[in-house]
Formats: C-alpha cells, sequence, structure tokens
C-alpha cells in the first residue's frame, strides 16, 4: 500500500513494466491494491493496457472485471489507453467483461473508437467494432 510522490505503488511500476510475477504475488497478498489510482486517475489497468502487457490486463480483470470501468481525470477508461497501442488481444480482453465499455466517453466527448480513428488504428477498430 506504499505509495510515492504520484501516487504509484509497486503493483503500478510491476504492471507497467509487465512483471506478470510481480502483479500476480502482489494481487494474492492484496487486490485492492489494483484499486489505488495515481495522481492523475490512471489505475494500474489503464498503465498495463496502455503498455501493451497482456497477461498483466488479464490478470487485473480477473480480479476485479469492474475496473474496465474506471476512469483517470481525464475521462479516458484502460480501453481508451490500449487503442493507443498495438495490441489488439488487449482490446478484445477490456471489451470481454462488459461491451458497454466502447460507450464511455472521455472529458472531450471522445469514446475509444475515436481515439483509434484519429490515431489511425485501424486494427483496434476493426477489433472492437460492434
Amino acid at each position: 500500500m506504499t505509495t510515492d510522490l504520484s501516487n504509484s505503488t509497486a503493483l503500478h511500476t510491476a504492471a507497467t513494466q509487465g512483471h506478470i510475477d510481480v502483479v500476480n504475488l502482489l494481487l494474492e497478498s492484496d487486490s485492492n491494491l489494483a484499486k489505488i489510482a495515481r495522481n492523475n486517475g490512471k489505475t494500474v489497468l489503464h498503465s498495463a493496457a496502455r503498455m501493451g502487457h497482456l497477461e498483466v490486463v488479464k490478470a487485473l480483470l480477473s480480479k476485479d472485471p469492474s475496473t474496465g470501468f474506471r476512469t483517470d481525470k481525464k475521462g479516458q477508461t484502460a480501453l481508451h489507453m490500449a487503442v493507443k497501442g498495438q495490441n489488439e488481444e488487449i482490446l478484445l480482453e477490456l471489451v470481454k467483461p462488459d461491451p458497454a465499455v466502447l460507450n464511455l466517453e472521455d472529458n472531450k466527448g471522445n469514446t475509444a473508437l475515436h481515439i483509434a480513428a484519429k490515431k489511425g488504428r485501424n486494427q483496434g477498430l476493426t477489433c472492437i467494432r460492434i
């Protein structure tokens, strides 16, 4: 539960770097660690999704599928972050628990599909379109 100045935990660091064994160990000791958001509102799931760490995303969602609906200070979900990357499997994992996450808009009114289109992520559009 120890955090640094940006409110990051050891779980944030492990997830961002893709250290799945450390992530699993920390989640086993206290799954509530995944609920701690950094100062910018980003959760561990946001970071793992943005960095393209599929196994970490799966582990986090298995502990609490509703974390896919958590938003940062920009109003973005982990799905918004994931469409900026290159990993289609992460997109599918984030949509799997509840496809309604596709409809969530950030503070500027953008859904994840809007961001994918703006970033030219055609694969992401094909992968997550309804």
